[in-house]
């Protein structure tokens, strides 16, 4: 398992005769030493990247480091009632940095959305099915999806049917989705996690049945560029080890609680490692985290797109299950992984949230004075800015304005032709949907405007 060094074992540095622990004693109480182990517990360093660093004091090693970084993460560590395939439970613990993510991600992930001018916000229903699209096609990807986000979007926007197995897959990622959000409060079960396998792998198996079940065959591993890099429990071992899983999402006792954001996380990396099924095990980990985050109330999860920041870097996705697996079972690296991802897919919703709140009070101002669209293309428009998502037809148009069906027609083809809109062909009939440069297009009339 190239791709990750394999720890030193730090009992056996320490066993290097009385003299030799207690000299490592003595190097451990300087300001140098103390200040290594600050650094790499803040970034919770795998000895794959602890090895590595520099400066180290004259007379130091790194193994003599890494032994009482261990020792300190051990004596702080909480054990998890899940276990990998030798009975060795998984464990974890929390250090300030790792607190500060979770600080963050509660004071925005948990609440509503706030906005600095009340009434200007793109309704919540098109953000929040834009922030799944984005869920469905990046988990999708990750899984080998060949397609692109445009093409993808097109789909599921027009609800055209997938013309191939990459389409077929973001097709199944996105009802999986859906159906996450329509039975968020049900406790998790050995049959719904069934179901949503189903849902995933849908038209998409070499062999169709097996969508749905549990694999019955230990002729499986896990491969990263080539590399065998986890052989997952035996499959006779499965219908416990699933249960055990779904007893840990349910239960949630005052003595053995722990805080939603680590447990959704842990029960992604416990779907992953089991790798219960012949595919699809990553999407329905996944899902299986956004289930339960938004079971517990994380509202704003249904806004995030977490895949999109794993997909950006698949190598230290694969790397955060194997510190944990190569590291007694800590899955503290696994935890940091996850919240980073969280982090950022906030930190994209505040961004996108800002800028809305801009593009749209300033699009206001630049309607009211806008030159050669008439009152029902203002309208139209107005109704563009705040719903990305929107499609328009001539019949709707023409029906919502009290107006004949060349009048509406006119009305669409020109704000097309204006760069307002987007047409595309469906069946027979043209639709139309908010061009992605509307702002832009606000923006530019207002400058000839004032130029002219």
């Amino acid at each position: 398992m190239s791709i990750v060094a394999f720890p030193p074992d730090k009992n056996e540095i320490f066993s290097a005769g009385k003299e030799g622990f207690l000299e490592i004693i003595r190097k451990s109480s300087t300001q140098e030493f103390q200040e290594i182990l600050r650094i790499g517990n803040q970034r919770y360093l795998h000895w794959h990247k602890f090895r590595y660093y520099q400066p180290v004091p004259e007379g130091i090693t790194h193994e003599e480091l890494w032994a009482f970084l261990k020792l300190g993460r051990e004596a702080n560590k909480k054990f998890v009632p899940i276990q990998d395939k030798n009975q060795e439970f998984f464990s974890y613990w929390v250090p300030d940095s790792l607190f500060r993510l979770l600080h963050e991600i509660d004071m925005f992930g948990g609440g509503t959305i706030t906005v600095d001018r009340p009434g200007i916000l793109p309704a919540k229903e098109q953000y929040i099915v834009s922030s799944l699209m984005e869920e469905a096609i990046a988990s999708s990807q990750l899984e080998g999806a060949a397609t692109t986000r445009q093409v993808a979007k097109e789909m599921l926007r027009t609800g055209r049917e997938p013309k191939d197995r990459s389409e077929q897959m973001i097709l199944n990622n996105w009802e999986t989705m859906q159906y996450i959000r329509e039975h968020r409060n049900e406790k998790f079960t050995p049959e719904r996690i069934l179901d949503l396998h189903k849902i995933i792998t849908a038209k998409t198996l070499r062999e169709p049945e097996e969508a749905g079940k549990f694999r019955t065959s230990d002729d499986i591993i896990v491969e990263y560029n080539g590399e065998t890099i986890h052989v997952p429990p035996r499959a006779r071992t499965l219908g416990d080890r699933i249960q055990g899983l779904c007893d840990f999402a349910n239960q949630d006792s005052e003595e053995n609680w722990i805080h939603p954001v680590f447990k959704g996380a842990m029960i992604h990396f416990a779907l992953a490692y089991d790798h219960p099924f012949v595919d699809g095990n990553g999407r329905t980990a996944r899902a299986l985290m956004y289930w339960y985050m938004l079971s517990r109330n994380y509202v704003l999860f249904e806004y995030m797109a977490i895949s999109r920041y794993i997909q950006r870097s698949p190598a230290k996705y694969v790397q955060a299950f194997l510190f944990t697996e190569t590291d007694s079972n800590d899955l503290t690296y696994f935890l940091f992984y996850n919240l980073k991802a969280m982090r950022r897919a906030l930190e994209d919703l505040k961004k996108y949230i800002e800028r809305k709140q801009r593009e749209v009070a300033d699009s206001n101002v630049q309607l009211r004075n806008l030159q050669g669209l008439n009152p029902r293309q203002k309208a139209l428009v107005y109704h563009a800015i705040s719903h990305p998502l929107a499609m328009y037809t001539f019949e709707a148009h023409r029906s919502h304005h009290a107006v004949v069906y060349q009048t509406a027609r006119q009305d669409l083809l020109d704000l097309a032709k204006q760069g307002y809109l987007e047409k595309e062909k469906q069946g027979k009939e043209f639709v139309f949907f908010p061009s992605k440069k509307i702002g832009e297009k606000l923006r530019k009339n207002k400058i000839k405007k004032k130029q002219g």
